[in-house]
């Protein structure tokens, strides 16, 4: 085997992969999709940066042989290194600017462009990402597959590392992630729809509702504990397909095309004719709420069907 190459990621969560705002909250979710990648580089030596909100998601992870904290400190010690690929997946123009004094042979993801004085992408091919997600219509391939190609690769159905750990024992046939992250409130359900599906399935099936909002290990033991995650657009989506678990997620102002073909995820999207849709706004500007009109029903009928397939 040839030596291992030395891979710096950088993906802290500041920004999302497929999205161009920059924000103070981390998004964990995407930060765990991203280490779909480290499938690519399993066999080299892998540094990877990110913010200290995510450090459990990613330490002890077999595939990271280096974990960063994201900070001025760190910034000045990899200044003095060499790495064969660096692959920025943040979009901030003060992180931009900063990695280009980073020595790399080879770099992926986006970097800041001096003659536009802009972020661009190193891919002529995925300059779309900067778009912005509402502005991603006509582009039909999935979170990995996009991710993959960002890198000069095939995805072939890969999906989220995790550290190994213990898998708790399946004690539910439903789980109920209901909550959602405070970025994008207008991806929730609400709370009469949730318990008009309950009221559906409780007859028959055992359901959970979802715990451990403030302990990221106890919301893993909880997930880890059900057949199959109901949720919406949100970090208990990738979290549960990493766990092994089936997820039926349920999508109004955000692109349920980004987890088409990604196994054990089953999408149900909103339907409804919205000229807005996917949105991605933090607040509905249309007359009837996209989310509204996903139907109990219609949930219930997906989940026992992912269940029993």
């Amino acid at each position: 085997m040839s030596n291992p190459k030395r891979i710096l990621i950088i993906k802290t969560g500041f920004s999302e992969f497929l999205d161009r705002g920059i924000s103070t909250t981390v998004s964990l979710g995407d930060v765990l999709f991203c280490t779909a990648l480290l499938h690519v580089y399993k066999d080299d030596h892998v540094t990877w940066m990110t913010a200290w909100p995510v450090r459990e998601l990613l330490t002890a992870n077999p595939l990271i042989d280096e974990l960063l904290i994201f900070g001025p400190k760190v910034f000045e010690e990899i200044k003095n290194r060499e790495f064969d690929i660096l692959v920025n997946l943040e979009k901030d123009i003060g992180i931009c600017t900063y990695l280009s004094q980073i020595k790399a042979k080879k770099r992926y993801g986006f970097y800041f462009n001096e003659r536009l004085h802009d972020i661009s992408t190193y891919k002529p091919s995925t300059r779309y990402l900067l778009a912005g997600q509402e502005n991603h219509r006509g582009v039909d391939k999935n979170f990995f597959e996009i991710l993959y190609e960002t890198v000069g690769h095939k995805w072939r159905g890969q999906g989220a590392c995790l550290p190994a750990r213990k898998v708790r024992k399946e004690r539910f046939d439903f789980g109920f992630n209901h909550a959602v992250g405070s970025k994008w409130p207008t991806k929730a359900w609400s709370q009469g729809q949730w318990k008009k599906l309950e009221h559906i399935l409780e007859k028959n099936y055992t359901i959970s509702w979802q715990e451990g909002f403030s302990n990221l290990k106890k919301y893993q033991d909880w997930l880890s504990s059900c057949r199959v995650i109901v949720t919406s657009d949100s970090l208990g989506q990738v979290l549960g397909q990493a766990l092994g678990r089936k997820v039926v997620s349920l999508y109004g102002p955000t692109d349920f095309r980004r987890v088409k073909g990604i196994p054990n995820i089953f999408p149900i999207p909103a339907k409804m004719a919205c000229p807005h849709m996917p949105c991605y706004l933090l607040t509905c500007k249309h007359h009837q709420f996209c989310m509204d009109t996903i139907m109990p029903e219609e949930v219930a009928e997906e989940c026992q069907r992912v269940l029993s397939s």
